[in-house]
Formats: structure tokens, C-alpha cells, sequence
């Protein structure tokens, strides 16, 4: 049988399975248990246990957890308020101004959550109703949110980057620092457009009156929660760049010390700390779940050969290496608009990853222009996760239209980031290239 037939069929099925409700993990568990127990019997099922046993005992997927716990803490203690009151001390009389301290706030978050889900749900709690008593317009409202919620995917820690580099068999430490630059690239060309945009029309973001803040309170409300929250991400990061630990030991030293700041700030409870404990652990398991159903879909893979053949197709579709990256980017964005960006790593990493070896490109770029272009599919109907947590936290009088008109502009900036980094692949590998 032709390999693009076999992979026809088993992208059939499976779709056909997640539309039941299914959740997509059981899904390609099922669909490889079928397949293989009718190639192989019973000793194939046997080899497919071993082989998901194999994927999720992983040393490179300890971070998780620990990365989960970070989210976790500062969702659910409420840090995020006092941040974003410090920040607004600094972003004064600007275009667009509530829209800028939801990003530069999205931007904060992000390197501490990692959670797309949990940045758009606070962020759209906090600053939506703000923005809506100022004038602003729906969709700026709804697009900064869903936007500054997105930079958890890209910005470090992600667990979707750890995840990524577990099932391409990419170091998540490199895949996690290369992430940095890009990330605030991504923060800057939004600001950037927020600015352009209002000042092109002011009726999008009407200006008022900010109270002012002398210096001495600038400079205290950064110390007291700025600064500590920062710090985290820094150490964090830096254990990671610096070789102290490994990823695992700097993402515990995170989780313990996000703890350690919610006593210092008197949000500490043992409810807390229950609460945390138990949300990571049921996100972890989704996570460890989801990997063990990709190593079945990976043996189908190698067992009937199309992996192999789609290789070596794809590699002979062109002789420009330009082209065929291209054309790969291009489906992961397309496959977006249908597929959540688990399920989309699942079947597309075990086909491309070969090819990006075989072309010689580095896989460390090529891991992080992946990754924005599954944030792409956070944005874009009819599945994008942050479209439907962004109308699940607004009021009736904000529409799935002016949800969808809030994405398009940010989706377009996220396309000229990855065209940028695609130019100027240095602005992905410089870091990674220190580590």
C-alpha cells in the first residue's frame, strides 16, 4: 500500500474518532491499538505498551510538573493584580495604553504560567471590564487579551515547548532558551501595532486622564512586584543557560520559589497549596497521556514504512530546502484552523522532524518557528483554544465576531514575526548557541 494512503487513512479515522468527543490522546491510543494488534497481534500490543512506557519515562519531562506548579500558583494567588497596578504607573499617556499593560502584564505572566489558557481567562477577568468602561473598542479589547494569553506558548517556561522538544527528541533546554528572543519580538511588534493602529484611529482606544505617580512610587511598586517576579524567571532561566542544573531542577527551583514569594506577599494558604498541587498533577497526566498516544502513532509509522517514504517524497519535492520548510510551516498553520496543537505535534513532528535532520537545518530554529505557528492556531477559528476562553470570560454584549475581528490583526503580526525570524535565523539560535 502507498504510504500517503496509509497516511490518509489513519488521519481519516482518527479524525472521524476525535469527532465522537473522544479526548485526543485516547484517540491515537485507540486507533494505534487497532492497527497494530491487526498488523502484529498480540506481541504487537506488547511492544506498543513498551514503547509508550519508553516516551513518557522520559528524564526531559520532569519540568512539566514543576513548570504547571509555577502557573498554577500565581494564577490561582492573584498576583497578577498587584503587577499590573505597578505597571500602569509606568505606561503613562500612550495610544492604546490598557491595551499596552495587558501585554506587557501577558508578557510577565507568560514566563512564569506558561499556560495559553490561564493568561487569556486572567487577563480577560481583569482588564476587560476596565476596557470596556473606557471606550475602548471590542476587538482591540479582545485581541490584546488573546494575544498577550498566546505569548505563554512561545515565551519560556512553555510546556508545549517542553512537549515539542519530548516528541521531536530536541533538547527542551535549547528549545526553551531559543524561545526568549522570539517571544519578546513577539511582545514588541504587538505593542508596536497597538500604538501605530490607535494613532491611525484614536476611536479604537479613547485617551483620559491617568493619575500620576512620582518616581518614589515607581521605583517601590517595581521593587515590591516587578522585580521578585522577574527574578524568578531569571533564575529559572538562568540555571537552565548557565549549565548549573538541568531543566528539571531549575523549573523545581521555580515552583518552591513562587511558593516562597506567595508568603511573602500573605497569600500563602494550605488551600493553596492543595489547589496547585492538584491542577498541575491533572494537566501533567493530560500531558504524559497525550505523549504515551504519540508513540503508537509513531510506530504505525515505522511498521508500514510511509514515514520513511514520506521522507523521502518530500524530499524530492524540491531542491531548495527554502521551499520545503516552507510548505511544512504552511500545513502546521493550516492544520490550526481544525486541529487542537497537541494533536497536530502528534502527526506532523514524526514526518518532519526526519526531514529537517536530512535537510542539515537547525533543528532549534526550526523548533520555534513550529511553535509560533501552532500559537497561530490559538487565534484562528473554528478551534482556536483563545478564541473560546476569550468569549467564555466577556460579557453577552461582546460577540464571537468581535472575538474573531480582535485575532486577525494579531494573527497577521504573529505571521511577519515568523516571517522576520525565518529571514534572520540568528535571533532564535544566537542564545541557544551559548547555552
Amino acid at each position: 500500500m502507498e504510504w500517503y494512503i496509509v497516511l490518509l487513512s489513519v488521519f481519516s479515522v482518527l479524525l472521524f474518532i476525535m469527532l465522537t468527543g473522544l479526548p485526543i490522546a485516547f484517540s491515537f491510543i485507540l486507533v494505534s491499538s487497532v492497527i497494530i494488534f491487526n498488523m502484529q497481534g498480540a506481541f504487537g500490543i506488547r511492544q506498543l505498551v513498551l514503547g509508550m512506557y519508553d516516551q513518557v519515562a522520559q528524564f526531559s519531562l520532569t519540568p512539566i510538573p514543576f513548570f504547571m506548579i509555577m502557573g498554577e500558583v500565581f494564577y490561582q494567588s492573584g498576583l497578577v493584580s498587584r503587577t499590573l497596578d505597578s505597571l500602569a504607573k509606568f505606561v503613562k499617556k500612550v495610544p492604546g495604553r490598557l491595551s499596552i499593560i495587558t501585554l506587557l502584564g501577558g508578557g510577565i505572566f507568560a514566563a512564569l504560567s506558561g499556560s495559553v489558557v490561564a493568561n487569556t481567562a486572567m487577563f480577560g477577568s481583569l482588564m476587560l471590564p476596565e476596557m470596556m468602561k473606557r471606550g475602548y473598542s471590542k476587538s482591540l479589547i479582545t485581541g490584546s487579551i488573546m494575544a498577550s494569553g498566546a505569548l505563554a506558548m512561545v515565551i519560556p517556561p512553555s510546556a508545549l515547548a517542553v512537549l515539542l522538544g519530548s516528541i521531536a527528541g530536541i533538547s527542551v533546554g535549547k528549545i526553551l532558551i531559543g524561545a526568549i528572543l522570539p517571544g519578546v519580538l513577539l511582545m514588541v511588534i504587538y505593542i508596536g501595532y497597538i500604538m501605530v493602529a490607535c494613532i491611525i484611529n484614536p476611536d479604537l482606544a479613547p485617551s483620559y486622564d491617568v493619575e500620576e505617580s512620582t518616581l518614589k512610587e515607581m521605583i517601590l511598586g517595581a521593587l515590591k512586584d516587578i522585580v521578585p517576579l522577574f527574578f524568578i524567571f531569571l533564575v529559572v532561566m538562568g540555571i537552565i543557560f548557565t549549565g548549573i542544573g538541568t531543566p528539571t531542577e531549575a523549573a523545581a527551583i521555580g515552583a518552591l520559589s513562587s511558593y516562597i514569594l506567595t508568603i511573602f506577599y500573605k497569600k500563602f494558604s494550605w488551600k493553596l497549596v492543595y489547589k496547585t498541587l492538584v491542577d498541575s498533577l491533572k494537566v501533567t497526566s493530560m500531558v504524559l497521556i497525550i505523549i504515551a498516544g504519540s508513540a503508537g502513532f509513531s510506530q504505525i509509522l515505522a511498521m508500514t514504512g510511509a514515514s520513511r517514504e514520506a521522507v523521502v517524497a518530500i524530499m524530492g519535492m524540491s531542491a531548495s530546502p527554502f521551499i520545503i520548510i516552507s510548505t511544512m510551516l504552511i500545513i502546521i498553520i493550516a492544520l490550526g484552523f481544525f486541529m487542537e496543537q497537541t494533536a497536530i505535534m502528534m502527526i506532523t513532528l514524526p514526518i518532519m522532524m526526519p526531514v529537517i535532520i536530512n535537510l542539515g537545518t537547525n533543528q532549534i530554529w526550526f523548533a520555534v518557528l513550529y511553535l509560533i505557528c501552532l500559537q497561530i492556531g490559538q487565534l484562528t477559528p473554528p478551534v482556536g483554544l483563545a478564541l473560546f476562553t476569550m468569549k467564555g470570560v466577556s460579557p453577552p454584549e461582546v460577540t464571537m465576531r468581535d472575538v474573531y475581528d480582535g485575532a486577525i490583526p494579531f494573527v497577521t503580526m504573529d505571521i511577519l514575526a515568523l516571517v522576520v525570524m525565518a529571514a534572520i535565523p540568528s535571533i532564535i539560535t544566537w542564545l541557544p548557541s551559548l547555552y
